[in-house]
């Protein structure tokens, strides 16, 4: 209970940011039979999901799972919904299924580590009910029960990474009991809904009228079905969730690119930091150090020469400790481009990058700061746990961290990031354009920075378009023209105090 309770604080704090002080939804275990949410104010996990109860080994998987598919509830205009749905008479269980489909899409783009729960969900839902949802389709008595059924089947039995597959050999089979049923107008239905993940949040309401418009035959609001579908237990929900979707107003959650792929690699060799590096480190130390103490007490300690010449019975001295709250630790996530463009011309950007993130993480650390870090290009690498020692290796498995040869420039990593590291502030440093993430949560954006590497001398006709882009993920930025400043640049985002 405290570990999801700490989930759905988390995911709170990203959507809401300070506005969790006043409105901040609240977890409830009870016996019931699924999950459930009103869209606003709470949300409802059952002690036991089909079989699996709340503290088995495999439950907390499948129990984030489902608490992470009723926050992607609270994205969606559930009232204006609602309305559409007593407007057009439109079946609330496909309803609630196309619903489903559109926000276990969602979700992961968001929050990237929800992903294999969600998938977890689906997977416990196929082993308990694909033979229902097949029997169901087969003896189908029209075609709202068979859209039910084949529905239900493309969400939960073709392919579980998905949040919705077409089922076509589903239909195709042609053993429904009722011959009637037109399998052409079953699989424009069935392909309709697998549209429903490239509508925004605020065009949902829309896109019901039009599917009740083009699909009277799922416009039958009082029918149940026998088969059932284990996530279906939504309740109306109100405006207060309303300051999320007008922040996500615009996301666009169909895209034909996917999200760039994070990948695990163990650092191999040494590649340790040289005297420049050092003493470089030793400079921006100043940066970050805290006074950890006021003043001095007598105590045993240290030897204070002027009381001893004046006779004093107790020449010694200590620290005193600083009374009430200590600073805040410094916490940072480096992020380094590793394109083929930074390492392409005799300045070597590459090594002159790895060199002041070496020289920073060195800084931080002898503060008593927490530094972690990537590379990235296409694709985001990193050490286990984001190892800050990613720095000082040679490799990172078959990726050679001598010098940079990634193929392109991708940020949409960044949502892995903010959610794996919610503290931290994120500061990277790229030297071209790139695609940014399907979704920012401004929340992640607030605490994300970027040092802009020789931009304005390598690509001065692109300077404006790399501007936007950052500018769209990033609170703030820095160019710099000259290596040397590089260091610098990258420790003047770094606040002195993190909050």
């Amino acid at each position: 209970m405290n570990e999801l309770q700490a989930v759905l604080n988390l995911i709170s704090s990203a959507l809401l940011g300070d506005l969790t002080s006043f409105l901040s939804p609240r977890l409830v275990i009870a016996k019931d039979d699924t999950a459930s949410t009103d869209g606003r104010t709470w949300i409802r996990l059952p002690e036991e999901f089909l079989g699996i109860r709340l503290g088995d080994t495999r439950s907390m998987q499948v129990f984030i799972g489902l608490l992470a598919h009723e926050v992607g509830h609270w994205l969606q205009p559930l009232k204006a919904i609602t309305a559409v749905e007593k407007k057009t008479g439109l079946n609330h269980d496909i309803l609630n299924i196309v619903l489903d489909v559109h926000l276990e899409h969602l979700v992961p783009i968001l929050f990237p580590l929800f992903a294999a729960p969600l998938e977890a969900v689906r997977a416990v839902v196929r082993d308990a009910h694909k033979s229902d949802y097949e029997k169901g389709y087969k003896e189908a008595s029209d075609f709202l029960q068979a859209a039910d059924a084949a529905l239900l089947f493309g969400r939960f039995c073709i392919d579980t990474e998905a949040s919705f597959s077409v089922p076509y050999g589903l239909i195709q089979r042609k053993v429904t009991r009722n011959r009637k049923i037109d399998e052409n107008r079953m699989t424009d239905l069935v392909e309709r809904v697998g549209s429903v993940v490239n509508t925004s949040c605020a065009r949902l309401p829309g896109y019901f009228e039009r599917l009740a418009h083009d699909f009277p035959e799922v416009c039958q609001p009082t029918v149940s079905f026998g088969i059932r579908n284990p996530l279906d237990s939504l309740k109306s929900g109100g405006d207060e969730m309303d300051v999320v979707r007008n922040l996500l107003e615009d996301l666009k959650v169909g895209t034909d690119r996917a999200s760039a792929t994070v990948i695990e690699e163990r650092p191999i060799g040494r590649n340790p930091a040289s005297a420049e590096t050092l003493a470089l480190s030793r400079q921006l130390q100043k940066r970050w150090d805290v006074a950890r103490t006021s003043g001095v007490i007598m105590a045993p300690g240290r030897l204070n020469r002027l009381s001893a010449v004046r006779g004093d019975p107790m020449p010694f001295t200590m620290p005193a400790p600083i009374s009430g709250k200590q600073a805040p630790q410094t916490k940072i996530v480096l992020v380094v481009d590793w394109s083929g463009s930074m390492g392409v011309n005799e300045n070597t950007p590459w090594k002159a990058a790895l060199q002041a993130a070496q020289a920073i993480a060195l800084a931080i650390r002898s503060t008593g700061g927490n530094v972690r870090a990537a590379i990235f290009a296409d694709q985001l690498w990193h050490a286990p746990d984001f190892s800050a020692e990613l720095l000082f290796a040679t490799s990172l498995s078959s990726i050679s961290l001598v010098e940079a040869r990634g193929d392109d420039t991708d940020f949409s990593w960044l949502p892995h990031i903010w959610q794996a590291f919610p503290a931290h502030r994120v500061v990277l440093l790229t030297d071209g354009n790139g695609y940014p993430p399907k979704a920012i949560l401004p929340s992640g954006r607030m605490r994300t920075s970027a040092v802009l590497l020789q931009v304005r001398k390598n690509l001065p006709q692109n300077v404006a378009q790399i501007e936007a882009t950052i500018q769209s993920f990033a609170s703030s930025f820095v160019h710099v023209d000259n290596l040397r400043e590089l260091a610098a640049a990258w420790a003047l985002l770094i606040p002195r105090r993190m909050q």
